[in-house]
């Protein structure tokens, strides 16, 4: 049986959902902090673009109202 064909086979065995999660969790233990946090800083400033501007004021003044202080 060809590598291919090898993976492929496990791949059709194998739950779906149960080898992303696995595959997710290796890369994050494979990760250093800073490159998880440059990672999870994208992530977050991404979704945030999506917020209209009163929607991100919500945001703020809801979790972190300290920011909106002079």
């Amino acid at each position: 049986m060809s590598l291919i064909k090898h993976y492929l086979h496990q791949l059709e065995t194998m739950n779906r959902s149960e080898l992303q999660d696995n595959m997710i969790q290796q890369i994050l233990d494979d990760m250093d902090i800073k490159t998880m946090m440059a990672i999870l800083y994208d992530n977050m400033s991404e979704s945030y673009d999506k917020y209209s501007d009163s929607e991100l004021m919500e945001e703020v003044k809801e979790y972190y109202p300290h920011l909106l202080e002079d």
